[in-house]
């Protein structure tokens, strides 16, 4: 009865999460001080608030000051949440950038570049989307997309050789041959997994079912090493998967993150005849159900 009521009460915590960021209920989001990171859409956001001067000798530089001041602080918050970020059961980028000096300047590289957001959903991403606040103060959510951190923070080796003519995980707009595996989809609600920007399966002997060597670098970056979702409908129809996917249930997590999905042998086996037929690992066609 208590871990129906934990599992509720996770359920109801992460809806209004994403509610919050204007997400899809069936995200699964991870929220810090300031920010927020959807690990199914892969954007990352964060907020800052710039308040009116008192040196400010007219209205419109009043104005200009508090903008500047949203800005600066929404960047050091997005920098930190970008920090934040779970690469692998043992990784976080916080880990990476306080290890590589290069690591830690291509990151705050990045975050520099990062864009207003669109709350207003109007394509413009500028002054329409800054939020006045009833003590004259000024609201800005800046964002920036997993792919570019992947691009600096992912390990340089033990991926698989590219293959040509790969199909990208999204490509899937014609039925599916008969009978044939569409994609992988991992219900792992129940074992407490976690999203990540590298996720491993695993069986129970700790063998690796799939991982970087199953797919390549560059199409880790460009896709996504999984999707996730917290629905399972929701999952089935994503395009990554679409179609007739293999749906397996986790037992258990990996790691110190969490991250690392255990399967059972049996099922272990049966997606590795799935790929050897499919070719749904080396395309990163695989989905994550969390709670």
């Amino acid at each position: 009865m208590v871990m129906r009521f934990l599992l509720a009460l996770i359920l109801v915590f992460s809806s209004f999460l994403s509610a919050q960021w204007g997400w899809g209920a069936d995200d699964a989001v991870v929220e810090v001080d300031n920010g927020a990171m959807n690990y199914s859409n892969g954007w990352i956001t964060a907020t800052g608030i710039g308040g009116i001067s008192p040196l400010a000798q007219n209205p419109g530089m009043a104005r200009g000051m508090a903008v500047r001041a949203a800005k600066i602080d929404a960047m050091r918050n997005l920098l930190e949440t970008v920090l934040a970020l779970t690469v692998t059961s043992e990784t976080a980028v916080r880990g990476a950038a306080v290890e590589n000096d290069v690591i830690k300047t291509k990151v705050e590289g990045m975050v520099k570049g990062a864009r207003i957001r669109d709350i207003n959903e109007d394509g413009r991403h500028d002054t329409n989307d800054f939020r006045y606040l009833s003590d004259t103060s000024i609201e800005i959510e800046m964002e920036i997309h997993m792919s570019g951190i992947s691009s600096i923070v992912l390990p340089p080796a033990g991926y698989a050789e590219a293959q040509a003519g790969a199909a990208p995980p999204s490509a899937g707009t014609s039925a599916p041959i008969s009978g044939s595996t569409t994609g992988l989809i991992i219900d792992a609600r129940g074992v407490g997994a976690r999203p990540a920007m590298s996720p491993k399966i695993v069986d129970q002997n700790g063998g690796v079912v799939y991982g970087p060597s199953s797919f390549t670098r560059d199409y880790a970056i460009k896709f996504g090493v999984a999707g996730y979702s917290k629905d399972i409908e929701t999952a089935k129809s994503d395009p990554r998967v679409v179609g007739n996917p293999l749906i397996v249930r986790g037992i258990g997590v990996q790691g110190s993150n969490g991250t690392d999905i255990v399967v059972a042998n049996g099922d272990a086996a049966t997606i590795r005849r799935a790929e050897s037929s499919g070719k749904i690992l080396s395309s990163c066609k695989v989905m994550i159900i969390l709670d």
